[in-house]
């Protein structure tokens, strides 16, 4: 078994030595046998995918910027976003703990649906402040994360053209 297995290797290597040899004398063939009306369109090809390639990699590394622009705005936005509704939070866990005093204090029960009234009306004009605050803070970061979609998209437009 291995006379047979020696005897076959030194063949392969033979038949893989003649293939790679008769493929370079394809390719010497094909070089000198071309008209040069194929080389030059060969060469034009060549050139408009140069061209293709090097736009579509400015375009590709232009919008790779922006897309970070876009990423840190959005993180920055991100994080006033929960800072503000952190504060939220305080404010009316803080307004909660008044209350809970408030109705402590309280001597009568029409005193305790009065301070409950008057809680509630609070709560009532601070949600909506509330509100507006976290839709501006959100209008604002909506604005800033797509103000480099706007302008950094137009760019590659430009380069591809």
């Amino acid at each position: 078994m291995s006379d047979t297995t020696q005897s076959r290797t030194p063949r392969s290597a033979r038949a893989a030595a003649s293939t790679a040899t008769e493929d370079n004398i394809a390719a010497e063939t094909l070089r000198t046998e071309a008209p040069s009306s194929v080389t030059d369109l060969f060469d034009k090809g060549l050139a408009r995918a140069k061209d293709a390639h090097e736009k579509a990699a400015a375009i590709f590394e232009h919008s790779t910027e922006a897309f970070e622009e876009i990423y840190s705005c959005a993180k920055r936005g991100s994080g006033e976003y929960q800072q503000k509704l952190l504060e939220i939070a305080r404010h009316n866990a803080n307004a909660a703990f008044d209350m809970a005093r408030e109705l402590a204090d309280a001597k009568t029960l029409p005193e305790m649906f009065e301070r409950v009234l008057t809680h509630q009306r609070k709560q009532f004009e601070t949600f909506t402040a509330q509100i507006k605050d976290l839709s501006s803070l959100t209008q604002k970061v909506v604005a800033e994360t797509t103000e480099p979609i706007r302008s950094g998209m137009a760019e590659p437009f430009r380069i591809a053209s």
